[in-house]
C-alpha cells in the first residue's frame, strides 16, 4: 500500500508500521483494513472459540 512502510527486526519479524500522514487522510479506511489484518496476522496460533460457543457462554453470564 503506498505511504505505509513495515520495518522487521533482525529475525525478520514484523515490529514497526510506518504510515504516511497524507495516506491516512487519503485513504482512512485502507488504513484500519491494514491494521485489522496486523493484528489479525499476531493473534495466528492463539487458541480460538467458535460464534455459537461464545454466544452461550455469554448468555449464561447473564
Amino acid at each position: 500500500m503506498k505511504g505505509v512502510s513495515i520495518l522487521y527486526d533482525e529475525r525478520r519479524k514484523k515490529r514497526i508500521v510506518q504510515i504516511d500522514m497524507d495516506a491516512i487522510s487519503k485513504e482512512p479506511e485502507a488504513i484500519e483494513d491494514l491494521m485489522d489484518v496486523l493484528v489479525a496476522e499476531s493473534r495466528r496460533g492463539e487458541p480460538t472459540i467458535s460464534l455459537d460457543d461464545y454466544l452461550t457462554a455469554k448468555q449464561h453470564r447473564k
